[in-house]
Parts: C-alpha cells; sequence; structure tokens
C-alpha cells in the first residue's frame, strides 16, 4: 500500500493544534524572507527573532531562542547572502554554522528563504528517511536531497513541505491523539515498497561505495545466513570465472563438473596446494547451499567461506593462480 503524503501534509494544522495549541502560517513567514530570498540584502538577527515569536512557530519548544543582540553583531561582522544559493550549498551552510552555531537554527532560515531546497533539520525526519553521513553539514545536504526526491516521487509542492507532511505523520503513528488515529488508513512508511527501497539504499549504497560485496555478506550473516552466502556465491563465481577465462582461456559455464576440472588443473600445476583445493571444493559445496533452496547454511559456514573467499580474492587479483 502506498502512503497519501499529501493528504498527511493537510493534517499539519490539526497536529500543531493537538501538541503546541495552536496553528502556524509558515507561508507568511516565507513571505517576510523575501526579500533574502531575492538577495536584496543581508541576513539580520530580526529575521531569525521573528521566527522564534510564539504565534510564529513551535520551534523555540526545540531550539533556544538566539540572543539578538549577540546574533546581530555576528550577523554584521559576516554579512551573509542567501542569494543565489549555489548547486553545493556545503560553503553557505559553514557559513551560516559560524554565526548559529547549531544546525537547527542554520536549517530554519534556509528553510522559510529556499523552501524549494530546504527544509528543517528534524530527527523524525531523518530516521524516517535513514540518511546518515559522517558530519553535520553532509548529513544535512543529503537530507534535503533525499526529501527533494520524495517531494518529487510523491508530488509535493517544495523540498520543506516534504519535511513537514514526514513529520507530521511520524506524529499522528506516535498517537499524540486517538482522534488523529484515523489517517493511518492512508499508509504508513513501512507500507510502501518506494519508501523501503530509497531506506534501504540510504543504507547500503553508501557502505558499497566505501566496501563491498564480501564484507556486506559479512555484516548480513547473523541476521540471514543464506542471504549473506547468495552475496559471497556471487563472488566466488566471479573469481572462478576470472581464472578459467586468465588460466584454461575459456569462459566458465560454472557447472559443477566444470568447477572440478578447473580445481583439478590448478592443482595438478602446483598453482594451488592440496589443502586449498579442498578448501575451495568445500566452498562450492557451501555456495550450493546458498543459492539452491533444499538446504540452508550455517553461520558458520557462510563466515568460513567468507574467509577463504577474501583470501582468494587478495591472491588471485593481484598475483593470479
Amino acid at each position: 500500500m502506498s502512503i497519501d503524503l499529501p493528504a498527511y501534509s493537510l493534517l499539519f494544522p490539526d497536529v500543531c493544534k493537538k501538541k503546541f495549541g495552536r496553528t502556524y502560517d509558515f507561508g507568511a513567514i516565507e513571505k517576510k524572507f523575501s526579500h533574502l530570498r531575492e538577495g536584496k540584502r543581508w541576513l539580520v538577527a530580526r529575521d531569525v527573532i521573528h521566527v522564534f515569536e510564539p504565534g510564529a512557530t513551535p520551534f523555540a519548544h526545540y531550539w533556544a531562542r538566539p540572543n539578538e543582540k549577540d546574533l546581530d553583531h555576528v550577523l554584521s561582522r559576516l554579512r551573509i547572502r542567501l542569494f543565489p544559493v549555489p548547486d553545493n550549498p556545503h560553503e553557505l551552510i559553514q557559513h551560516l554554522l559560524t554565526a548559529f552555531h547549531n544546525i537547527g537554527l542554520v536549517s530554519i532560515v534556509l528553510r522559510f528563504t529556499h523552501p524549494d531546497r530546504f527544509a528543517i533539520f528534524s530527527t523524525p525526519v531523518i530516521n524516517t528517511l535513514q540518511v546518515q553521513r559522517a558530519n553535520t553539514i553532509d548529513l544535512y545536504i543529503a537530507y534535503c536531497d533525499e526529501l527533494r526526491e520524495w517531494q518529487k516521487h510523491f508530488k509535493l509542492p517544495s523540498v520543506a513541505q516534504t519535511g513537514t507532511a514526514i513529520w507530521t505523520c511520524d506524529q499522528i503513528a506516535k498517537q499524540i491523539d486517538d482522534g488523529l488515529k484515523t489517517p493511518r488508513v492512508l499508509g504508513t512508511f513501512d507500507s510502501d515498497l518506494w519508501i523501503q527501497r530509497r531506506r534501504a539504499a540510504q543504507v547500503i549504497r553508501p557502505f558499497l561505495k566505501h566496501h563491498g560485496r564480501l564484507e556486506l555478506a559479512k555484516i548480513l550473516v547473523e541476521e540471514d545466513a543464506k542471504l549473506a552466502g547468495k552475496i559471497a556465491a556471487e563472488e566466488y563465481e566471479r573469481l572462478l570465472r576470472s581464472v578459467g577465462q586468465k588460466y584454461l582461456r575459456k569462459s566458465m559455464q560454472l557447472k559443477a563438473g566444470e568447477i572440478q576440472g578447473l580445481l583439478d588443473r590448478l592443482l595438478q600445476d602446483e598453482k594451488i596446494s592440496l589443502e586449498e583445493c579442498v578448501d575451495l571444493r568445500k566452498v562450492w559445496g557451501i555456495r550450493n547451499k546458498s543459492v539452491h533452496p533444499m538446504e540452508d547454511p550455517s553461520p558458520t559456514e557462510i563466515e568460513w567461506m567468507i574467509e577463504q573467499l577474501e583470501k582468494l580474492r587478495d591472491r588471485w587479483s593481484h598475483h593470479g593462480p
């Protein structure tokens, strides 16, 4: 079941009324930030202080209101312009962090200045997106980039409103009000296949970028040994194909008899030891357990299989058998 995220966006006022005792007009604040959006002047303290007025937003519940005098002094010195926004806003965000020392406050400024590109930095939304990065600035950029993908998929008006819709859904899911349970018929994050794929990609993609499939298999062993074995089996098959092409000058079909023939040939020509040959045959047996439905390999077997494959990968990738 796909989630109706735009419908949750419409429930934001109801959630705020219950949670904070009032509703808010974020569109009015966006209009107040139009001068910054158009690059007509520098960012000043009163822009930020206005956002923390009790009737304007609920943000004072989450972040301390800055000291206006101190902030004015810092911003007068830094003279930060928020237009144009570069394709890579890393430097701009770093500049703002120099003034605010808090990515949450930085996100407030950017969200109301450029709602089409930025959203409030929200822990519930981050947890929903499953975005992870090594440092704060990269995390916020990746967070907004991912919200842009959600915006396009769910056809919401802006990145900012997409973040608001996700936050609203999270609050309803936490049952802040019995009367708001009924919108669950609009769907949940866990029921949406597109969302599950996006979440999985956020976790797996950065890992594979810096590591590899065998490392992923090692992580999955205790959770799902058979799945880990299938990933490791693919690496074993890649190595065997590579050796077959390089040493026998033929493409391997990965049939049991052909694999045994390859191992026998490598042993005969002293390219591998008898012990290695025995281990490689055992790896093939564990590979079969992993890819066929009749048997399930144990985590211990898969861990041993991966250990042997790491040895092969390091040796054959550099020197050959």
